[in-house]
């Protein structure tokens, strides 16, 4: 019976990794998200992992060659314990599956960790360096912030790229 396993790659080589893996015959999982990239004035959508140097992989191991994934260009290791893969816990892999768009990747907004009254720092626009509390997200991948501005209380939406953790 096959599990997904984690394993842990090389810094900037998922992809490479993935297709190591998958000609030699493995199944792999790596879910990406889209990212706002700016760089001189410019502003780009690119896929980025969304577990940055970890993808998953599904393994028999009464049946497949595990071993080899250790050896894989692309490849750090395998988390492994008692000289076993750890296999992820859960459903973890299947509600991924489940929540992606476009094949592997996932929307930013379905993962939010984020908490109604979370406290996040504006780092982009004309509010920048204010801190805000996070309301919630919108479908266009914005936060809604509460902004105590002049004395006020102001809602304001922002792309995602614009903030931080406070």
């Amino acid at each position: 019976m096959k599990h997904w396993c984690v394993a842990y790659t090389q810094p900037g080589k998922e992809i490479m990794a993935r297709q190591n893996l998958e000609a030699q015959g493995f199944e792999v999982y790596l879910p990406r998200f889209r990212k706002v990239r700016r760089h001189a004035r410019r502003i780009d959508h690119v896929l980025s992992p969304l577990f940055p140097r970890y993808l998953f992989v599904a393994i028999d191991t009464d049946t497949q060659r595990w071993r080899s994934v250790n050896g894989t260009r692309g490849i750090s290791y395998l988390l492994s314990a008692d000289d076993m893969p750890l296999p992820v816990p859960g459903r973890v892999v299947e509600n991924l599956q489940a929540q992606e768009e476009d094949g592997e990747i996932v929307p930013v907004n379905s993962l939010s960790l984020l908490s109604p009254g979370a406290e996040l720092q504006v780092v982009d626009g004309p509010f920048s360096g204010q801190i805000a509390k996070f309301e919630c997200m919108n479908g266009s991948q914005r936060v809604q912030l509460l902004l105590s501005f002049l004395g006020r209380d102001t809602r304001i939406c922002l792309p995602t790229h614009a903030v931080e953790a406070a």
